[in-house]
């Protein structure tokens, strides 16, 4: 089956560089605005979403019916970073911050007194497996660190750098999950479609 993952709209922190993580931020107004003026290329006939406010308000404003929350899609937790931007957490804790939380080794990252991306990266595929005991196709509204996630589950990508080059967390993460639920791209940064071209298809 295939699952459609894809990033919440904008915030006001994501304008400012604030970690978000599991505080609970809604979309800015122009944030609503831009998803409300998109649809989904793809029919999927079930809808999970992060319980998270911004990913709830992604849900309502892409025109998607009945979505099952499951806190699996939560964003990472930064723990004592979270509300912070970048240049704050430097300041609080040192140039070497992310360092010596771990970012130079993979799943061991692990923001001030959150959680690790090992563990994030455990509840994604746990996510991902519970999927595909169903063969229907899904769609997944979600956050930055689990699209980063998954896109490591299915590549093996060594997360030397904070993001991979090639993927675009403002467009589409299209998987296909084995019975398993291990997961390969079938397709990378796809495109949104306009509201005003969508002529109902779910």
């Amino acid at each position: 089956m295939r699952l459609a993952l894809l990033r919440h709209g904008p915030t006001e922190w994501n304008a400012l560089g604030r970690v978000q993580g599991h505080i609970d931020i809604p979309l800015s107004d122009a944030g609503f605005a831009r998803m409300a003026a998109l649809r989904l290329p793809i029919a999927a006939t079930r809808v999970y979403a992060s319980p998270m406010l911004r990913a709830r308000q992604t849900v309502q404003a892409l025109g998607l019916k009945d979505p099952v929350l499951d806190p699996r899609l939560m964003e990472q937790h930064w723990g004592l970073w979270e509300g912070l931007t970048r240049e704050e957490i430097l300041s609080r804790d040192g140039a070497d911050a992310f360092v010596k939380a771990g970012s130079e080794q993979g799943e061991a990252f692990r923001p001030d007194n959150g959680e690790s991306t090992g563990e994030l990266h455990a509840r994604v595929a746990s996510f991902l497996k519970d999927v595909a005991l169903e063969d229907s196709d899904a769609v997944a509204v979600t956050h930055l660190g689990v699209l980063r996630a998954a896109y490591t589950l299915a590549t093996g990508w060594d997360m030397a750098t904070p993001m991979p080059a090639e993927l675009d967390i403002s467009k589409i993460l299209l998987l296909s999950l084995d019975a398993d639920g291990k997961p390969t791209i079938e397709t990378l940064n796809l495109e949104f479609v306009p509201a005003s071209a969508h002529h109902g298809r779910a």
